[in-house]
């Protein structure tokens, strides 16, 4: 009995430490909402990403407790011909309508390539809910 009791009072001191070790800074997947949902939001500065060959396949939004937005996207290069990606070809919509391209990036894809990856954008207290590029 001193035994099992002595495991229970070392799980619960390991616990009470991990959770004093907490990381604010980590981020946490948000809530999936569903990709292919159309929002209506005011656009009347027509503010819109860059005209580019990429298509975006499919992405996971992330945040932290600072309100930090990243996101892993993956992202298709629908032409033939190398392109390269830069940050102002993909646009975030946040829940208070607002528009923000991605924190400066330029990655190399070769013709038809797929790859994934993950974009910073700006701290908001509300969430992104939507990642798109425009063809």
């Amino acid at each position: 009995m001193n035994k099992i009791l002595t495991i229970i009072m070392a799980m619960a001191v390991t616990g009470a430490a991990y959770a004093g070790s907490y990381d604010r800074d980590a981020l946490t997947v948000d809530k999936t909402v569903e990709q292919d949902l159309e929002f209506q939001f005011p656009n009347d500065d027509s503010i819109q990403p860059e005209i580019s060959d990429f298509a975006v396949l499919n992405y996971v939004t992330m945040s932290n407790e600072y309100g930090e937005r990243k996101v892993v996207i993956t992202l298709q290069n629908t032409s033939t011909g190398n392109r390269i990606f830069t940050n102002d070809q993909v646009m975030a919509l946040y829940a208070n309508g607002s528009r923000r391209v991605a924190h400066e990036e330029r990655i190399s894809f070769k013709g038809k390539e797929t790859q994934t990856l993950t974009l910073s954008f700006a701290a908001s207290k509300y969430p992104i809910l939507k990642v798109y590029t425009r063809h």
